[in-house]
């Protein structure tokens, strides 16, 4: 199951070493069961992988999954990318869908449930909604719900006294600590969750257009230019008498020492 993730034999190798290597293929299994797509299940699948070698550091067996101490492991982890991949919400949040998966099929122990307050009613009604008009998926029900609380635990239980000011400062400090695909997510989220107060009147309309987009354009974070030594080495590449070489050590002078636009060569 794995290879239909996987196609580096290296990494298969490095996945099939570690601790919790007897229950990743059933694991990629659970994954798709549930409707994770596969760049999402690759990194549930690393997540898993790493916490089953943080795990065994400590002398622990796999049955003895501490999410704490894994948490607290990602705050200060050095370990190499392929071990441990990166560092993020999905990072922790793979290894509790690991755990989960453990604890189904009676290798780990449930975990006792810690006290959490009751989720706001708006809360509740807002994954009922999404459910039953939107059609939604379980894992989307929670990632809406999830932000949906932690939107109304910063700014008041009470959405008929929130500003757009407030909204947007609360969006722009979550933004501040995370990725591009995890601001995609909360924008699309806090959007759909301000619309759905609008509707049922707990807020104003037009709150949602507080939300911020997130500007990522097409190559942005390709370089600007070539160093120096960069463009040395790019004219050397071209030595040689063929044909063909000598064009492109041509081309490549016009482009570095004349500063010509690439129509202007042509």
């Amino acid at each position: 199951m794995l290879e239909t993730y996987f196609s580096a034999s290296k990494m298969l190798g490095h996945l099939r070493s570690g601790p919790c290597w007897p229950y990743l293929d059933g694991f990629a299994a659970a994954l798709e069961r549930q409707g994770y797509g596969p760049e999402t299940a690759v990194r549930y699948l690393r997540a898993a992988a790493h916490v089953g070698h943080v795990m065994a550091d400590r002398d622990a067996s796999v049955g003895d999954i501490d999410l704490a101490a894994f948490e607290q492991h990602l705050r200060t982890c050095r370990c190499p990318r392929a071990r441990g991949g990166r560092r993020n919400h999905h990072t922790i949040y793979g290894a509790r869908l690991f755990r989960r998966h453990l604890e189904e099929i009676g290798v780990c122990k449930p975990a006792v449930a810690a006290m959490r307050p009751p989720e706001p009613q708006l809360v509740v009604g807002f994954k009922a909604w999404l459910s039953k008009h939107r059609g939604a998926s379980g894992a989307t029900i929670r990632l809406y719900a999830r932000d949906a609380g932690s939107i109304m635990a910063a700014l008041g239980t009470d959405p008929t006294h929130w500003s757009p000011t407030e909204i947007r400062g609360y969006f722009m400090k979550r933004a501040s600590t995370c990725g591009r695909g995890t601001i995609e997510k909360m924008t699309t989220s806090l959007r759909a969750f301000l619309r759905y107060l609008a509707v049922q009147e707990h807020c104003r309309a037009g709150l949602d257009n507080a939300v911020p987009a997130y500007a990522h354009w097409q190559l942005a974070e390709m370089p600007r230019y070539l160093s120096g030594e960069q463009v040395s080495r790019l004219i050397a590449a071209c030595d040689g008498d063929a044909g063909a070489r000598r064009r492109d050590r041509a081309i490549v002078l016009l482009l570095a020492r004349l500063g010509l636009r690439a129509g202007d060569v042509a």
